[in-house]
């Protein structure tokens, strides 16, 4: 079916796909109706930027499609946003209000977060930290929930010893910070290549970084005996041997498990059921069980009660988005042909306003 038209006509630009595809040609500028509050506790956004996120390039490839179909024949890119609410519902008038500066990951596939508007429902939102900027508010949401929500998951605190390689990515940057400052722990070790990836760990307060271009952490953390490792880039099945007895290893890389699947859709398909069954990372599984620890892949929810958690954090200055690329909504091939690239340190963002 085709986007809902607005009952004034009304319509916004937008960055869409039509059909699956592998890089940023599969996108463009469109103007497609603008969405509007249909229900009583939705919110409607004037969205003033917009993130990248991984999840991004495996929608547009069509690799999430048995799990999340695309509910319109023209869909928007991307789940974080941050903007100035324009309209409520009556019941999310109690909670928001027609100027607040606000922030959200974008709950289901019906609106993408590139597009002038967004419309959203008031469990996904927080208010906007007044001290940083539109940009750094909307770099923040997808992968600071990916981390608060897993490491806790995982039963990080305080005094824990915790692994989370990738650290100048998008959910390892700000993963350090919120298992330093927010969580407490005592010990982060991270990976990333010299300069501008270890510039960002070291920035974000790792204990330990280790260079992935000259060591093999496997060798390198032999026997640490971590109480938690954050698998953000597939890599579970070498954890092996530096997880300690009765620790978690969480992923948030490669194929989800079933019980993941069933996390976020209750009762998949059978197809869905079998597919995954043969995809299982059994690999990941034997390595944990090996060292008597647990290997489980989790998917964050959205929650506004969550971001406004980290938000109190953004406030007072303990944890800081990082920015590789920020450009505006015509030059929006830019962004996308970074985060496709593997190589962005940082977030990668889109201006609208």
């Amino acid at each position: 079916p085709s986007i809902p038209a607005h009952p004034n006509g009304e319509m916004m630009k937008a960055v869409c796909f039509t059909s699956y595809g592998e890089g940023s040609d599969a996108l463009s500028v469109q103007s497609i109706p603008k969405p509007f509050v249909e229900k009583s506790d939705e919110v409607l956004i004037k969205v003033h930027a917009a993130a990248l996120n991984p999840i991004d390039k495996s929608r547009l490839k069509g690799d999430l499609a048995m799990l999340l179909p695309e509910q319109y024949d023209t869909s928007v890119l991307g789940y974080d946003v941050s903007g100035i609410v324009e309209q409520v519902g009556n019941d999310a008038s109690t909670s928001f209000a027609i100027g607040d500066e606000v922030f959200v990951r974008l709950a289901g596939m019906k609106y993408g977060a590139i597009a002038e508007y967004v419309v959203c429902t008031v469990p996904e939102i927080a208010k906007k930290p007044s001290n940083i900027s539109f940009s750094e508010a909307a770099a923040v949401p997808l992968a600071g929930l990916t981390a608060l929500q897993l490491l806790r998951y995982g039963g990080v605190k305080e005094g824990s010893k915790v692994f989370i390689p990738g650290g100048a990515g998008g959910v390892g940057s700000i993963g350090i910070q919120i298992a330093k400052k927010m969580l407490k722990a005592s010990y982060v070790c991270t990976t990333a290549s010299p300069g501008a990836g270890t510039d960002i760990c070291n920035s974000a307060g790792a204990d330990r970084i280790i260079d992935y271009r000259t060591d093999d952490f496997v060798e390198v953390l032999k026997g640490e005996d971590f109480d938690m490792a954050f698998d953000t880039m597939n890599e579970a099945d070498k954890f092996g041997g530096l997880i300690k007895e009765g620790g978690k290893v969480i992923s948030i890389s490669g194929n989800p498990s079933i019980q993941a699947i069933m996390d976020i859709m209750p009762n998949p398909p059978l197809a869905v059921r079998f597919f995954m069954f043969l995809l299982r990372n059994r690999k990941a599984e034997k390595a944990a069980s090996r060292a008597g620890a647990s290997w489980e892949y989790k998917f964050m929810h959205p929650s506004g009660k969550d971001l406004t958690e980290i938000a109190e954090y953004l406030e007072s200055g303990e944890i800081k988005p990082f920015i590789d690329t920020e450009v505006s909504m015509d030059d929006f091939k830019v962004a996308v042909d970074k985060l496709l690239s593997g190589r962005s340190k940082g977030k990668c963002i889109i201006k609208v306003v």
